[in-house]
């Protein structure tokens, strides 16, 4: 690799004391060099993450198919610009699928970090509009570029700004040196440098200084060495979550970027310019669907705290059951909707023996057995509950005595199979107490009285046993 990387330099390096054809082909070799580096990275990715592999090939194949055209073009014309010609159809289309498949390995190198990733293409996007209205436009507008021209570079210049800041995120965010990312980072960031040389140097006739091809050779070279890179199947694994926190600082920042395009806008209009439609529709069409996905990345992520919170708040953590708050709260619900309710109160037996003998660990693997038996053997309407330690709790709405008498039947045969605990079978069983009542109870009353129930139950069942 290292030989390879160092032909390459050389060949960007004497570029400009070349002649004419031998300046073409050093150019061409260079670009041409990444196709197999692309084809070399294809094969080598697993099968299922080959779809980044294949954008990068099209763009280079796209890429190098443009460069043939435009010299084909320039020698047959005797010109120096291809602008409009097939040359721009096919350098377009690269640089379309170039981004596509940077955008693919950022997404997935990135999953963790979207907000942060949204917020770096803002500000880069919105950094690129001022660089576009203070210094691209000008030049163009006074040696008349066709307005195609200038929507197309200006679709280039946001695009790769927006894509390079959030690699320069995946760069920040990096726990360690990884060669595949940087090489990626140098040809996007040499990509755009030449792009906006050619738009802010290059005279009407279309010269342009050559340490512009040089920069597009760069990039060219940084491709080739990346398809080779074996750290490049890396950026297809997920980086570890980065903190995103939306301080006041960032969302200043934030807000600032989203204002510069329109502050530029109005700026030229203050000053006697024509207003530049072109940033103003680009800008809106980029960086309002990206505000909007950031906006609603941040209230998916509220609502998922809010229901993480919730569920801890009202449920049991070791067996997922609702909690003693949380039943008392559906108990008191239902009790207040004049409901005839059945409220079973459950006690394991034995269970400090359990704990005792082979541990607290493997007590809770037991309680967490128990748990899942009493939701398989409930009715769909039955709200079971871990009310505390070994106790369950089980409210049954609509429910008659009969009701009851089935119910505990239901729970005495699911605890009946062994459990094994530590390879060891263990025969788990429960005393179980069970009141009858109606919207006229108190709701802490029944559930007292559903502990007297399977008290008397439980001493009542030492009785028989001793």
């Amino acid at each position: 690799m290292y030989l390879y990387a160092l032909a390459l330099v050389l060949l960007i390096v004497v570029y400009p004391w070349l002649g004419g054809t031998p300046r073409m082909f050093a150019f061409s070799a260079v670009a041409l060099a990444s196709v197999p580096a692309g084809l070399i990275g294809l094969r080598r990715a697993e099968s299922t993450e080959r779809a980044p592999w294949r954008l990068l090939l099209m763009a280079l194949i796209s890429l190098n198919a443009g460069n043939a055209a435009w010299y084909w073009y320039v020698r047959t014309r005797h010109v120096l610009s291809a602008d409009g010609t097939i040359a721009t159809v096919f350098s377009t289309l690269g640089f379309v699928f170039l981004l596509a498949a940077a955008t693919a390995l950022i997404v997935r190198r990135g999953r963790e970090d979207a907000g942060g990733l949204t917020d770096a293409a803002i500000v880069a996007m919105a950094s690129a509009g001022l660089l576009w209205d203070m210094l691209i436009l000008p030049h163009m507008q006074a040696v008349h570029v066709r307005t195609v021209t200038q929507v197309s570079i200006c679709v280039v210049v946001f695009m790769l700004s927006g894509v390079l800041g959030a690699l320069a995120r995946l760069l920040h965010t990096a726990r360690r040196f990884i060669p595949a990312l940087w090489l990626l980072v140098v040809a996007l960031a040499t990509s755009l440098t030449g792009n906006v040389a050619i738009a802010v140097l290059a005279d009407p006739t279309g010269a342009r200084p050559l340490w512009t091809d040089q920069a597009f050779m760069g990039a060219y070279g940084a491709l080739a060495l990346f398809g080779i890179e074996l750290s490049a199947n890396e950026l297809l694994r997920p980086a570890p979550a980065a903190a995103d926190g939306l301080s006041t600082g960032r969302l200043v920042f934030l807000g600032a970027a989203l204002a510069a395009v329109p502050i530029a806008g109005g700026g030229r209009q203050l000053l006697g310019r024509p207003v530049d439609g072109v940033l103003l529709t680009i800008g809106a069409l980029t960086l309002t669907p990206l505000v909007m996905t950031r906006i609603g990345g941040l209230y998916a992520q509220r609502a998922r705290a809010e229901r993480a919170l919730l569920y801890q708040a009202t449920h049991d953590a070791l067996t997922g059951l609702p909690n003693r708050r949380e039943f008392t709260t559906r108990l008191i619900r239902e009790a207040h909707a004049g409901r005839q309710l059945v409220i079973l109160f459950c006690d394991l037996d034995g269970f400090k023996e359990i704990n005792d003998r082979f541990g607290h660990a493997a007590g809770d693997r037991v309680l967490v057995e128990v748990a899942d038996r009493l939701r398989r053997c409930m009715r769909s309407s039955d709200e079971p509950c871990r009310y505390g330690g070994d106790e369950f709790l089980v409210l049954c709405a609509d429910a008659s005595p009969d009701t009851a008498v089935d119910l505990c039947d239901r729970i005495v045969l699911a605890l009946e199979p062994f459990i094994q605990v530590d390879g060891e079978p263990i025969v788990v069983s429960a005393s179980i107490g069970a009141v009858t009542g109606t919207g006229a109870d108190d709701p802490q009353e029944l559930i007292r009285r559903a502990d007297e129930a399977m008290y008397a139950a439980k001493q009542e069942r030492h009785k028989r046993v001793g």
